[in-house]
Order: C-alpha cells, then structure tokens, then sequence
C-alpha cells in the first residue's frame, strides 16, 4: 500500500498539486448533533422491537454492552479523528493504518454501511407515516403484532407501495438538503434532532409513570411490570450477541462526527468533545427506552388468541410482530390523552429524518475521499462551486440509498449493515494501533486514548465476534456482504489499484519506447552515475546466458525535500546522460534494451514502481559495501536496497566491484538448497571456459557432514544427484563440487574459503511464510572482510507468501509508508 504521512493529502506525482478541501463552518453543538441524529433513529423506532425478538428483555444487556463497546471504539475514534481531521473518517485512517487492498474495502463498506443505514432510516420513514395515516386519521387498517412484516392496508389498499413511494420522496429531499451545504444540513439536523430529543423525553417520562402505576392496562390479564422481564434471557446469550450485531447500527452514529472533521472548526478540540458528549446523550436514551417499551406495554387479548403459545407477559414478541412500528403502539397505549400515536409519529419522522440527513452526509464524504485518493473516478471529488458540496459522490450515495430502500427488507437491510459497521470499525481499532506506531510522533493528538494498545484490540476481538455470529445467524448479510466484498476487489484490482498507482507513482521525464519483446526475463538496472554502469550493464549481459533477456535502465532523479518540484530541470538532463550512457553500453554488448528517467523524492520507491509497472523480473544493482564508520543498523545493506527488497518481489541480485572476465573459481557458501539453486544459475551466467563452482556447506558436527551435504545437493540437482561429489549445470555444462566443511565459526570459514576465489556469491537468508530475512549481519561481515567481487542474490518468494510477508512487516515494522 502506498501511503505518505497523515498530515498531508495524496503526495504529488509530478509536482505540486492543489489539494480539494471542505468548507470549516460546524461547530461543537453543531456537529454533536449530527452525531445525536445519527444514533437516535433506527435503534429506537424500527430496531428496539427487531431485536426484542431475538433477545427478550435482556435487549436492555444487549443495548448496554453494545454501549461499552462502543464507547471503546468512540475513544479510538476520537484519538484518529483530533489527529486526522479530514474528509473519510475510518476509510481514511485504514488507508494509513493498514496494507494492501484493506484501505479500498474499508472504505468501500463504510460508503455502503452508510448508505444502506440512510435507507433503512428512509425505509422507517416510510413505515410511520403510513402507520400515523392508519392509527391518527384512520385512513387504513394499522397491523396487528400477530404476524412480522405486515404494513396494514392504506385508502383500501396494500399499504406497501405507499410506504415505498414515501421512501423514495424522503431520499430525494435530503439528497437536495445535502446538496445545499454542511451548513444548510446542520441547521436542518439541528432542528430536527433537538425535537425529536423533547419527543423521546415526553415518551420515557410517560413510560416510567406508567411502570409505577402497574404497567399499561386494556388487557384481561394484565402482568406486573417485574413479570414482563422474566425470564431475562430466554433465546440465552446467544439472542443478546444476535440483538447486539442488529441493532449496533443505532450506535455507529459518532463516526459520522469524524466523517465531518473537514469540516468543523478547530477539530481536534471540538471532534473528541462531540464524540462523547453524543454518546453520553444517546446510550442511557436506548436503555431508558427498551424498559419502558418492554415494561409498560401490554398485549391486547386478540393478539393473545391469535398466538396462544404465547403468555401475557411476553411483552418482547408482541414488540417482535409489530417490528418497526412497536415503539410507536407501545407509546400509544401509555402516553396520556391519547397523544403517543402523533407524538411518537413526530418523534419517529424527525428521527428517521435526521439520521437518514447523517447518513446520507457521512455516506457522501466516504464516496468523496475516495474519488479524491483516486480509488474511485475523479469526478466523485469534485465540488460544487456555488455550495461546495461534493455533487457526484452526493448523487451517487443517493442512488445507492434509494435503490437499497426500495429492493431489501428492513431486518435484512439492518443485518447486513451491521455486519459492514461491525467490520469497518475493527478495521479502525486495529488501523489506529499502526498509526500511533508508525505517524505518532509526526502528529498533533487532541485526545490520547487510555490503556493503549488494550482498548482498541478488545474493542476490535468483540466487533469481529459479533460479526461473525451475525454471519452465521443471518445467511443474507452474509450473502449482501461476501457479494460487495467481491464486487470491491474487483474493482480495487480491476481499476482502482492502477489509477491510484498512476496519481501516486513517481513522474517519468524520459522514457524511451519500450519494444515488444518476448523476453523471459525482463531486467532492471538502477544507473547512478556513468563510472557505475558499465559492470551493471555486463552483468546484465551474462544473464542472457540463463535466458531471453531485455533490459531496462533506470536513473532516479532524487529531489531533495527542500527543493520544489520546478527545480528538476538540470537534475533530470544529467539523468538523461547517465541512461544514454547505459543504452550505449547495452548497444555495445548487444543488449536489447530500453531507457526510463523517473522524478522522485524517494529513489527506492521508484525501483519499487518501476518493477511493478514492467513486471521486472530480476533486478540488478550495484552496493559500495558497508562503512565501519556508520550504525550498525544502516550498514546492514543500504537503504534503497532494504526498501525494494521489502517492497517488490524480483529476483535480485547485488554487485559490489567489477566481474571477472572469466571467473576460474566461484564460490557458493551453500545451506539452503531453494536459494543455493538460484545462486548456482547465476554463477553458471557469470562462467567462463575452466569455471569450476565450489559450494561451501559449513556444518557443526562431524556426525552431520555426509547427510548433510546429501541433503545440499538433493535439494538442488534432485535426488538422484545427491550421493554425487560434482554435478555439470544443463546450459553450460560448468562444473558444480560440494566441499564440507565441520566448523562452529561460520563467518571466518566463509572468509578463508573466499580467499582463495575469484568471485564470491551470497544467497540471501532462509525465509518463512510470516519473516523476510534476504541480507542479514552475516552478508555484510563477509563483505567487509572479503576485498574481491561479490554478488548478493536473492530468488523472489513468490506471490502468495511474499503478499503474506508483507502484511507482517508492516503491522511489525515502525517506519512510516513510502
């Protein structure tokens, strides 16, 4: 993945570019409320009795452990967002915090998480106002509980179109709100959300009362309120973590804060403060609102007879069968003089309008910080210029809404998107931990989470649990989730990774035409200087004695940080000479070759480019050797040779001095037989007539020597090679002896063996599926005891375990993404 530091935007490809901001203009309580709207929506008015079915009155547990978790996520979140506050939110930080296609799909669920949150809030609409129709002006018949998903009938007729066409009309209205502005948008949240807050208020007061005076009544049996909650658990446990991943959408609300840091002033102050102080206002509401839902409600004698499995304490199926509508007939029947139904109708409006305004925003500024990263086309970044507004990713965000509003069921829709949630937030806890590893000390925190690094890893094992129990309770969120997932790294692999590669690769100032070539091996040679070239390009030669071969010369122009991208000119003209001189040289050896000049602040990630760009296959560089006078650390190799090495998997091979003309002794030390057999090829390359390759097998033990260096050359030339003294390679017929050598000092017998060679080749280390270790202190010691030529080679890994490899390092490694 390539990234650069978080303070910055996308870092310039060829120069400077001007960078697409949002307007500053939210401020604390403003953007507090958009927060409240978002939470204070489906988990109150369509998910409360969803989830009651599944968990019983211990939905009250669920509500309050989802609070926990959430509150420990909130925390990471305010910690990122007061330190990144940009458009993206979790996308974003996953783009930092995270490898490979992981920043793409954590963006790509959060856009449709979103999205798929507004058109269940739109959905709800829909389903209240048709039920406030029935119930307040009597223009249908409302349903009844007894049976799950029935919208009544409205005018004589199936409720379920008008339902849908007032779905569609609510979408439309706030895609236009959004359009106006973040500030158009926060006063009409603002608005909505602090009324909705009074209705709720009114709604839990009235609820309570009722509690105290025995429960609601209008039924022949009524229970007591203590009744109604037992028993506690009766799905057990299991019913709580379902209820928990159902209704954690209702809670995903403060990240929407974050996705507005853009946009609000002074954020990393303000952004922590409305993250809490939000949650602060909202988990007490859901626990205050799931006991008097299930405590002052009482089921009527026809729904009884219609389900007599059922007792009448059973509060939690009756709120089951009337889904989203069961808040609103619970407050019906407790709120006094008869205002629940217009009240609680009020209430659900505002809330299902205000949250599907958060989300349709928060879904918008996702779409927007990817079209601006180049994971989506351009055009999703692009701004109005009369509101400054992101217009195509709001219109693309819109259809997405509608569309989902209109096609999916709302349990499965809420399933679905809590799975997305679910995954895109432990995406988050685990992305924060790299970044205080990799960016902490290059930010400016306004809030530092506590107990770190246990808050984020607990608060991401709990998400991740949940959503796989979900997975396994709800097969269609699996199925809407697998299939968006895939229809991504589709995407991600198909368009997106070569058009972020394109924005963000390094500029080329010259290139000539590269020829179509069929070569075998296509080889790339990093040119420094012309003093340099000449044995790089020979070297390059004598590979064509392994295969078809075609070369590519490259020369970094390196610009200092200090210097502006307009003061390339004369750096890039003597970078054009040192490939005219390499192109030369090819021409002389009868290469086939081609020339390329890249401009770049880091020369190691423009190899790394260069060979993902031509799918090099070996590359070949040239090493000064290490310097007594320099860290242990940065002697290890250098540091360009360290960052392609992790970064790109070619086979490599590194030349310290010049090659012989026709080496009479090539040395192997030879211990790992996959890295040995590639190390024997390119000394049969290097041969000349009389060429005789050593390998050098150092062992411990006596008692280990013969099957030991049995082991060697089976590993090597096959099985049937192994009981031989020498062997002579299939191209060149070159000679190929094993000499044993029992010593517990591996680096001195390495270098009184080399004395007496012509050329020394280094393999690389032996690697696992989970460590990388290509050139380790051995290499270099040998290098600075050994004077005459010396090659390091590694063979590329492959690219399951290299791709493998690489998401270790970099959880593991502290250095900031090129």
């Amino acid at each position: 993945m390539a990234t650069s530091d978080p303070n910055a935007q996308t870092p310039p490809s060829s120069g400077p570019q001007a960078v697409t901001e949002l307007a500053r203009d939210m401020k604390l309580f403003d953007i507090t409320m958009v927060g409240v709207g978002a939470m204070i929506g489906a988990g109150i008015f369509a998910l409360t009795g969803i989830a009651a079915g599944q968990a019983g009155p211990a939905l009250l547990l669920a509500f309050a452990l989802n609070g926990v978790l959430t509150f420990c996520t909130a925390m990471v979140y305010a910690e990122v967002g007061s330190a990144i506050p940009a458009a993206g939110g979790g996308y974003l930080w996953a783009r930092f915090g995270l490898p490979g296609p992981c920043a793409f799909l954590a963006g790509w669920m959060d856009w449709l998480a979103h999205a798929v949150a507004g058109s269940l809030y739109a959905v709800i609409f829909g389903a209240y106002t048709v039920w406030g129709l029935q119930v307040i002006f009597g223009l249908g018949v409302a349903p009844t509980g007894a049976h799950a998903g029935d919208l009544g009938t409205l005018f004589g007729m199936d409720a379920w179109p008008f339902a849908k066409g007032l779905t569609v009309f609510i979408c439309l209205a706030f895609i236009y709100i959004n359009y106006r502005g973040s500030s158009e948008t926060g006063k009409a949240g603002n608005i909505i959300t602090v009324s909705k807050v009074v209705v709720i208020a009114i709604f839990i007061i009235s609820g309570l009362v009722a509690m105290l005076q025995g429960g609601g009544d209008g039924s022949a049996a009524d229970p007591t309120v203590g009744q109604r909650f037992m028993p506690f658990m009766p799905e057990g446990f299991s019913g709580v973590l379902v209820a928990m991943g159902l209704t954690f959408i209702a809670f995903e609300g403060y990240e929407i804060i974050v996705q507005a840091g853009e946009e609000v002033e002074n954020p990393r102050k303000n952004i922590p403060k409305a993250v809490f102080l939000s949650l602060l206002i909202v988990i007490p509401i859901y626990i205050l609102v799931a006991i008097v839902s299930l405590g002052a409600l009482s089921i009527p004698v026809s729904v009884l007879e219609a389900n007599p499995e059922w007792r009448a304490a059973d509060t939690w199926q009756y709120l089951a069968g009337l889904g989203e509508t069961g808040v609103a007939v619970a407050a019906n029947e407790f709120m006094p003089w008869g205002t629940g139904a217009i009240l609680l109708v009020i209430g659900a409006l505002l809330s299902t309008m205000s949250a599907l305004n958060a989300t349709t925003f928060s879904s918008t500024r996702v779409s927007f910080a990817m079209g601006r990263d180049h994971y989506l086309p351009d055009a999703m970044a692009s701004i109005s210029p009369k509101t400054r507004t992101p217009v195509f990713a709001l219109v693309a965000s819109g259809i997405l809404i509608t569309i989902v509003a209109v096609t999916l069921p709302v349990e499965k829709v809420a399933a679905a998107t809590c799975v997305m949630f679910l995954l895109v937030f432990a995406a988050v806890n685990i992305a924060s931990i790299t970044i205080r590893r990799k960016y902490g000390d290059k930010l400016r925190y306004g809030y530092v989470v506590p107990g770190y690094p246990i808050v984020p890893i607990v608060a991401a094992l709990g998400q991740l649990g949940i959503a796989v129990f979900l997975f396994m309770h709800e097969p269609m969120a699996s199925i809407i989730t697998a299939g968006w997932v895939g229809l991504g790294l589709l995407i991600y692999y198909l368009y997106s990774q070569r058009q972020e590669h394109e924005h963000r690769a390094s500029a080329v100032l010259f290139e000539q035409s590269v020829p179509v070539t069929n070569a075998a091996q296509q080889v790339l040679v990093p040119v420094a200087n012309p003093a340099t070239t000449a044995p790089l390009m020979e070297l390059a030669s004598r590979l064509g004695a392994i295969d078809s071969t075609h070369v590519t010369a490259l020369h970094v122009v390196g610009l200092p940080e200090q210097l502006p991208y307009t003061s390339a000119a004369p750096f890039a003209a003597a970078g054009r000479e040192v490939v005219d001189q390499a192109l030369e040289t090819a021409h002389e050896l009868k290469l086939d070759a081609s020339g390329l000049v890249r401009l770049s602040r880091s020369p190691g990630q423009s190899i790394v480019e260069t060979i993902n760009e031509r799918d090099i296959t070996t590359l070949v560089m040239g090493w000064g050797g290490p310097r007594r006078a320099r860290s242990v650390r940065s002697i290890m190799i250098g540091t360009e040779i360290d960052h392609v090495l992790t970064r790109a998997d070619a086979n490599t091979i590194v030349l310290r001095g010049t090659l012989p003309e026709a080496p009479k002794h090539i040395l192997i030390p030879a211990a790992n037989p996959k890295q040995s057999r590639y190390a024997v090829a390119v000394a049969e390359a290097m041969a000349g007539p009389g060429s005789v390759i050593e390998l050098l097998h150092i062992v411990r033990h006596e008692r280990d020597a013969e099957s030991s260096s049995r082991e060697l050359m089976g590993g090597i030339f096959g099985e049937e090679m192994a009981d031989l003294p020498s062997v002579y390679t299939e191209r060149r017929r070159i000679e190929v002896k094993v000499r044993t050598v029992v010593s517990t000092h591996v680096i001195p017998s390495i270098v009184e063996a080399a004395q007496l060679a012509d050329l020394v080749i280094l393999g690389s280390a032996k690697e696992t599926w989970l460590q990388r270790r290509s050139f380790t202190s051995l290499h270099t010691t040998v290098a600075d005891r050994y004077e005459g030529p010396l090659l390091l080679v590694k063979l590329r890994t492959g690219r399951a375990q290299f791709a493998t490899q690489q998401v270790v390092d970099f959880f593991l490694s502290k250095e900031p993404e090129a």
